[in-house]
């Protein structure tokens, strides 16, 4: 990543993928799952188009194993006066 976070940042200033979500943005949503697909290609031995739908096919059995509880953040909404916690679940 150090390699090329100059050429990124350098490109946010003319790519619009790139700078409407930031260089951390753009590493999460484009580069990352290039990534993820190279490494099953390789390790699988297949092409772009099959490493893609194992990646697809795996999403279910990678949410089971590794599950995460969602978040609860308790608090009062802003501007409420009243003394009633307010769970908004993400």
């Amino acid at each position: 990543m150090s390699n090329f976070s100059s050429q990124i940042r350098r490109l946010a200033a003319t790519d619009k993928l790139i700078s409407s979500g930031g260089v951390s943005g753009y590493v999460q949503t484009v580069l990352v799952p290039e990534l993820a697909v190279l490494l099953v290609k390789e390790d699988m031995r297949v092409d772009d188009e099959t490493a893609r739908v194992i990646l697809q096919e795996s999403i279910q059995i990678g949410d089971l194993l590794n599950e995460e509880e969602e978040e609860v953040i308790k608090g009062k909404v802003i501007g409420d006066d009243s003394d009633d916690d307010v769970n908004d679940v993400y």
